[in-house]
């Protein structure tokens, strides 16, 4: 799971500063602010989403083993 949120930490900042060569053009009309709350809003769904599958199949595992 640590894997998984580093390497979307990695490719999430990577996009970012790939994308501040076009921010004039999105900065300007205010839609900047829009998309990037809708990525983060995505993106933090995502992380919630597969933290509780881990938890789940944790606990599957745990009695599993019982």
């Amino acid at each position: 799971m640590r894997k998984v949120m580093l390497l979307s930490c990695f490719l999430f900042s990577s996009q970012w500063v790939m994308a501040e060569g076009s921010q004039s053009l999105m900065e300007g009309s205010g839609k900047i602010y829009v998309v990037l709350a809708t990525v983060l809003a995505i993106y933090v769904g995502l992380m919630l989403f597969l933290t509780a599958i881990e938890r789940k199949l944790s606990n599957l595992e745990r009695q599993i083993k019982e």
